[in-house]
């Protein structure tokens, strides 16, 4: 039976849609929100269909009764949470909104025949939506590992990696966070461009689409803007006979002049400028980490290291060394995806929330989880893999264990135990109070053999 990215997408939202269905309703695990950061997301649809603004004046009052600001202990009805911007007498989303918009289609028909607009019923499509644009990127990267790298049953094999034993599983799939937007996007502008790349005669309508993309990836989190960096770099460099085309170079800047029309558009409209933009004001006095222990801790913090929370990903390392190994010329691509992978933890461990607030494990990080996935083709291909393939399995499975544990246990409990903030993060260091411990505590708690998880805490 051949395997569409159809079928991978639909069986996706599926399985991700049942799991988080079967922990809900079994009462293992109530958390519905996973963070206050996903609350204007949650309601902007509703804004766009019903009001056609973006203006989230209408659910101010809901947002803030049941989410008042967690940062300020003295927070009184009337200030603006952390999580909205005033603009005016308007309260705008403080975070891109792209994902929302995205989002749209989902909320769309419900909303028009009727649903009241609740709790319960934004979250619920909330649900479905992040679980939709999770299962769309995992599709769309089948089908450019299918066409450009692997047979079918490798790149569904990578394919599963990318769904189920990252962060994916556990965190992005589940609340509508920028991230999965990221991901969708820079996926399909990956797509694009490698069939621009790979082309015996390359087709600008490639190029077009794949910076359009990229464009809309960059909307979402400004932290793709890296990635199409070396991405173009790596068309510039594989293209030769294209370099001096003008429309190569007209068929880029038009696919990212659009996004930029569409945000100056919406940016003047709404928010009246860009000093108004959620991330503009903690452009500055942000970076303030301890590096390098901080990007240490990107990579292997018991509680929040990619390593430690996705070990398969320890395979795209002997990915890239063997494409190097072998040589870097032939292999560029997979030096420009190392790249991505190496500089962007670079800059996120020099921010003060490097590991991700109140998330299950390596939030900050998903940007990345394509280029990772992207860079273990190589040991994939290998003979290595065929030799340690029950090795690579059983990492496979541990990687997938560790997110189904995260589904049923993340429910910011032993954030609200441990955690100090970014002034002191010892707290991410510890093995003993680890989120894991902590949480395998919590279980022998629950029959009965331990009479607290947290023996420090009241």
């Amino acid at each position: 039976m051949k395997i569409t990215a159809k079928r991978v997408g639909i069986t996706a939202f599926f399985v991700l849609f049942f799991s988080w269905i079967t922990v809900y309703k079994t009462g293992a695990n109530n958390l519905l929100i996973q963070s206050e950061d996903t609350l204007p997301a949650i309601f902007l649809p509703a804004a766009i269909i019903n009001e056609k603004t973006l203006y989230l004046d209408s659910y101010y009052n809901t947002m803030i009764q049941r989410y008042p600001n967690p940062d300020d202990k003295n927070y009184t009805r009337g200030l603006t949470p952390y999580y909205l911007k005033k603009v005016g007498n308007h309260y705008l989303s403080a975070f891109p909104i792209i994902t929302p918009l995205v989002s749209i289609p989902i909320f769309f028909f419900p909303l028009k025949l009727g649903l009241p607009i609740t709790w319960e019923n934004m979250i619920f499509l909330s649900k479905l939506s992040s679980m939709f644009i999770v299962s769309a990127s995992g599709a769309i990267l089948y089908l450019l590992l299918k066409k450009h790298f692997l047979s079918e049953k490798k790149s569904l094999l990578l394919t599963f990696i990318y769904l189920f034993a990252t962060v994916n599983f556990a965190m992005i799939s589940q609340s509508m966070w920028q991230h999965g937007t990221l991901e969708l996007f820079s996926v399909l502008g990956l797509y694009f461009f490698l069939n621009f790349v790979n082309g015996k005669k390359p087709k600008y309508y490639d190029a077009f689409l794949g910076s359009l993309f990229f464009g809309l990836a960059i909307l979402s989190r400004p932290t793709a803007a890296l990635a199409l960096a070396f991405i173009l770099l790596l068309a510039f460099v594989k293209q030769k006979a294209y370099r001096k085309d003008i429309k190569v170079y007209l068929s880029v800047f038009f696919g990212l002049l659009l996004n930029v029309i569409f945000f100056l558009w919406y940016n003047g409209k709404f928010y009246t400028g860009i000093q108004n933009q959620g991330y503009f004001s903690q452009l500055s006095g942000s970076w303030i980490s301890p590096f390098p222990v901080s990007l240490i801790g990107v990579w292997l913090s018991p509680s929040k290291g990619i390593l430690i929370y996705s070990p398969i990903f320890i395979f795209s390392i002997v990915g890239f060394y063997l494409a190097m190994k072998k040589s870097w010329k032939e292999n560029t691509q997979y030096l420009a995806y190392f790249l991505i992978v190496l500089l962007h933890t670079l800059i996120i461990s020099f921010w003060k929330h490097w590991y991700g607030g109140y998330s299950f494990g390596y939030r900050m990080s998903s940007d990345i989880i394509p280029y990772l996935i992207l860079v273990m083709v190589p040991f994939i291909k290998s003979d290595l893999y065929e030799k340690y393939k029950k090795i690579f399995l059983a990492t496979l499975v541990f990687s997938v264990l560790i997110e189904v544990f995260g589904l049923f246990f993340f429910d910011g409990i032993w954030h609200a135990a441990y955690d100090k903030g970014y002034k002191d993060t010892s707290w991410l260091w510890s093995i003993k109070d680890s989120e894991f411990a902590f949480d395998m505590r919590r279980i022998l708690v629950k029959f009965k053999l331990l009479d607290r998880a947290c023996p420090k805490c009241l």
